[in-house]
């Protein structure tokens, strides 16, 4: 028997749980065919009411001995947790900043490598065109000439240069991923669209408990298109 039942195993408790398991072949002898079954199928239906009672009175104390008890470790484990909680966030936002500046660096790198090798193609072209120009004067060469004004005219392509990269430092057990998440700025075009894409339909969710609301409220009068109002009749007992 573990800690647990046996807290559980009162007097009380043991009485209220003998009875109660004695009502469900008391509710499968009685086949509700007439009123008067119907009025022996109510007193059953009564007493489980009232045996209800006495089981809250029995296990209520414990309940909520056990409830209070959980509140509190929760509590004091909440408590314990908050300080690490703050300091892992500023921990990862510092690793985190720092990984984005690295990657700033890095792409402010390729760009100005990218533009030296541009100048540096300028350059090139530009010398390679006056020389060619130069011997083509030389030498009465209209059409090297020609080629030499249309060699400055093209548009100045550099080869693409991978910079050094400048990763973060490996640790084992720590490491960088980067998430997407989505936020709708406009709901009205957002529904519209999924409107015309049926296909999207999952993105969207029904917000049931304001559509029971709705129905509590009109009842049959409720009239949504591809919504119907779904009636459940319940039975009720009350006490003796």
């Amino acid at each position: 028997m573990s800690h647990e039942t046996a807290v559980l195993e009162t007097p009380e408790t043991a009485a209220v749980m003998a009875q109660a398991l004695t009502w469900p072949e008391k509710a499968r002898a009685l086949t509700v065919t007439s009123d008067e079954t119907y009025a022996a199928a109510a007193d059953i239906l009564k007493g489980i009411k009232a045996l209800r009672g006495e089981v809250d009175a029995a296990f209520g104390p414990i309940v909520r001995a056990a409830f209070t008890a959980h509140r509190t470790a929760v509590e004091q484990k909440r408590k314990a947790e908050a300080p690490l909680t703050e300091a892992e966030a500023i921990i990862k936002r510092s690793l985190g900043d720092y990984n984005t500046e690295q990657q700033r660096l890095r792409d402010a790198q390729r760009r100005e490598d990218e533009r030296l090798a541009r100048e540096a193609e300028e350059a090139r072209v530009l010398a390679e065109a006056a020389a060619m120009e130069s011997e083509g004067h030389q030498f009465g060469d209209e059409a090297m000439v020609a080629e030499a004004h249309a060699m400055i005219e093209r548009p100045i392509v550099a080869a693409p240069i991978a910079p050094a990269p400048r990763p973060v430092p490996a640790v084992a057990g720590v490491s960088h991923r980067t998430t997407y998440s989505a936020e709708v700025t406009n709901f009205a075009q957002f529904v519209a669209h999924i409107a015309a894409h049926p296909n999207l339909l999952p993105l969207l969710q029904v917000n049931q408990t304001a559509l029971n609301g709705q129905a509590r409220s009109l009842k049959e009068m409720l009239s949504l298109p591809g919504v119907r109002v779904v009636k459940t009749n319940t039975v009720a007992a009350g006490n003796r």
